[in-house]
């Protein structure tokens, strides 16, 4: 543990929960993993099953997140599962593409969600064609403009709005236009800049630490737009030398995640952290409670800020918010053929 970290105590119990509530997404983005890996097991959670495996935990949290590396709403059963979440009155939140924002989950979300990002890259229909793969820009203005509709007619904040890019170097000059796309639909979050890992030959080059100067040039020339314009602009892992300074000791952030964070996949796999490759349990055989309490998660926790014993998925963290921006190893994922909880790359061709 680096000098002068500080102890950490896990709670009693998770008091949040990241759970994806299915194994599915509606696009194939250029820079997503999703394009170059599969799932362990394609499947989602129904009511009953998020009932029975997550209901007993609900009570003891604060925060839960509803999505991790998928789209939470294909999810068959997202508007059953959002109204019972909600009956617990605990903070909740989701990042989704927005195209499957329609009236039905608006009506449901709107003054009962904390949270919602909208994950875009591309703010012309040309850039977001080439990006996300799909012509779907107007799409996703309608529903916008319709979810502030009824945010303004209910009279609430709520889902409180945040646009999320990725920060490929061929898509920085679109900064100042994602700042003006937060702007033009409320996003009170403003823009969060999330740093790109290539999971592709033909993407290494996209890469942040590529070309860190022109990384730098562009996040300071958006951020001086975004001020001008009153509008917040964060970039997830800090720039290029925040990132450097923090990552230093152990090659990523200090992290307390395992401490009061659990990980669950929809087919019932428990993990420590939402970018572990190995599960801690599974939720056939054992309750959240006993997963938490259990020898596993405890050995998990004491490799994780040690430098001299740590965990290998903590050396290579993927986390956007811990990992490291200028080390290969944890950027460039083109050969790696296994990925976090469980994904596979995709047969070639």
């Amino acid at each position: 543990m680096p000098e002068g970290a500080p102890a950490i105590r896990a709670t009693s119990l998770p008091v949040h929960m990241d759970v994806e509530l299915s194994s599915k997404c509606n696009l194939r983005c250029r820079f997503c993993h999703l394009s170059y890996f599969d799932p362990k097991e394609v499947t989602q959670f129904s009511l009953d099953a998020f009932k029975k495996k997550i209901g007993p935990i609900l009570p003891h949290l604060a925060w839960i997140t509803l999505f991790n590396k998928y789209e939470a709403l294909t999810c068959r059963d997202f508007v059953p599962i959002f109204d019972y979440v909600a009956g617990f009155g605990i903070e909740t939140y989701f990042s989704t593409n927005g195209l499957l924002l329609d009236d039905a989950i608006i009506e449901t979300i709107v003054g009962r969600l904390t949270y919602l990002t909208i994950s875009i890259t591309g703010f012309t229909r040309d850039s977001y064609k080439r990006n996300m793969k799909h012509d779907g820009l107007d799409r996703l203005q309608r529903n916008l403009d319709r979810l502030n509709k009824r945010k303004r007619e209910l009279g609430t904040r709520y889902p409180i709005l945040r646009i999320s890019t990725v920060g490929m170097l061929d898509a920085l000059d679109e900064l100042e236009m994602a700042v003006d796309f937060a702007d033009r639909h409320d996003a009170e979050e403003g823009v969060q800049l999330t740093a790109f890992k290539a999971h592709h030959a033909d993407l290494v080059e996209l890469m942040p630490l590529t070309d860190p100067d022109a990384y730098t040039r562009a996040s300071r020339r958006a951020r001086a737009h975004a001020q001008a314009k009153g509008v917040k602009l964060v970039l997830q892992s800090g720039s290029i030398a925040e990132n450097t300074a923090d990552t230093e000791a152990l090659g990523h952030r200090f992290c307390d995640l395992p401490w009061h964070r659990l990980s669950v996949q929809p087919d019932g796999e428990v993990y420590p952290c939402p970018m572990a490759y190995e599960p801690i349990g599974n939720l056939a055989g054992e309750s959240l409670a006993e997963i938490w309490r259990g020898e596993r998660l405890t050995a998990f926790r004491a490799g994780v800020n040690d430098a001299d014993n740590m965990n290998p998925d903590c050396a290579g963290c993927t986390h956007c918010r811990h990992r490291s921006l200028t080390r290969p190893e944890v950027n460039d994922y083109s050969r790696a053929e296994t990925y976090p909880t469980g994904m596979t790359r995709k047969p070639a061709g």
